[in-house]
């Protein structure tokens, strides 16, 4: 008789498009120790739609998420659960909105597939979370069979709520930043002398922003810096490159500022060609994934110690690769600083060789590694 291959299945909102080759790469490297694996997506509401930062992956399975909004939170409820009957182990986001999680967790206790956790272990945004919410996952932090966390600073809050570290794996989240790279690689000075006169942004120096634009960004922080910025710098300009609800406002700013160049959401290939221009990135507000790109264009970031970062904030080191700001720090504050390292050559290359390393040390293949060698040994670990 023929042994059936173990099945694991993630379950996901949405496909963010930076996790399409973390996918790919997971699934083939699950299936060289002949596992299988399926992905089961839902769709974006309109809110998260705005941001256009969804992917597609041919062999996903999509699910029709149903959005429901209680006392101003809204839940998620992703109909899956008949598909996940075959699975050896399910993964699912650690969120207390996602409703399925309650019923895989009972069914995990009545010998249905085993449950893993891929999160942050608590909400690090304090001023978005829900006491309720928080409460619960406290409570179900231990109730699951394994958990990913993004960063060792995430596994550390996740032991704080008394996991075993021999149920925690460090994922060190990624995206693919190898295109990046190897775009940024092959810029010639002719093609980057186009690409100023294109946007007519001169000699001077160029920051940066890619990312979304939303609140937790501090759009209006960032032009109230760049504004002063440009007091002691004149010559120079502001290249953003992303979407979102606060987009609206950046395109009057720059409506007065010829000097702010709103470029939208643009390919890897754009972006890379605008983004050589610059020397820093600039990302005052909530940093994430994005910090990344920064380290893979070879640019440092600066940005704000703000209690709501994400945990890749982790990988940002103050005088290394970048610089973080104190909490307090004004937006004219902000721009000086910015302006004293762009004046600053020694330091601006050092900043940019600790990026450069950076880049080399956080990758999706080693994400992919972990991650995979993380459901291997769940699933060979008894129950």
């Amino acid at each position: 008789m023929t042994l059936r291959s173990p099945q694991v299945a993630v379950v996901q909102k949405t496909l963010l498009h930076y996790r399409v080759e973390f996918y790919e790469g997971l699934r083939q490297r699950l299936a060289d120790h002949e596992v299988g694996l399926r992905l089961l997506v839902g769709q974006p509401n309109e809110e998260l739609a705005l941001r256009r930062d969804t992917g597609n992956i041919v062999w996903s399975e999509s699910i029709r998420n149903r959005y429901v909004q209680i006392l101003g939170r809204t839940l998620i409820w992703q109909p899956c659960l008949t598909a996940l009957g075959s699975c050896d182990l399910v993964i699912v986001e650690q969120a207390s909105k996602l409703l399925v999680n309650y019923p895989l967790l009972s069914w995990r206790r009545l010998g249905g597939p085993r449950v893993a956790w891929w999160g942050h272990g608590l909400n690090l945004d304090i001023g978005s979370s829900s006491r309720l919410g928080e409460s619960v996952k406290r409570r179900l932090a231990r109730r699951a069979d394994w958990w990913f966390c993004y960063t060792e600073g995430t596994a550390r809050l996740v032991e704080g709520l008394g996991v075993s570290p021999s149920r925690i794996t460090v994922v060190q989240n990624a995206p693919d930043t190898n295109q990046v790279r190897q775009l940024r690689s092959e810029i010639s000075d002719p093609q980057l002398f186009c690409a100023r006169e294109e946007l007519g942004v001169g000699d001077g120096p160029v920051g940066l922003y890619v990312g979304s634009l939303y609140t937790a960004k501090r759009i209006p922080y960032l032009i109230e810096a760049c504004d002063q910025l440009r007091t002691r710098l004149p010559d120079f300009h502001l290249i953003v490159i992303g979407d979102g609800p606060d987009r609206r406002f950046l395109n009057a700013a720059a409506s007065t500022r010829p000097w702010v160049h709103v470029l939208g959401m643009r390919t890897r290939v754009e972006m890379v060609r605008y983004a050589a221009l610059a020397s820093i990135v600039l990302n005052p507000g909530l940093v994430g994934l994005s910090v990344l790109d920064a380290f893979a264009l070879g640019l440092p970031m600066v940005t704000c110690d703000l209690t709501y970062h994400s945990p890749e904030i982790e990988y940002l080191k103050h005088g290394d690769n970048g610089l973080v700001l104190a909490t307090e720090t004004s937006a004219a504050a902000y721009g000086d600083a910015v302006a004293t390292l762009l004046t600053n050559t020694a330091m601006l290359r050092r900043l940019s060789s600790g990026a450069r390393l950076s880049a080399e040390v956080f990758t999706v293949e080693e994400m992919i590694e972990r991650f995979a060698a993380g459901i291997l040994t769940c699933l060979e670990t008894p129950r």
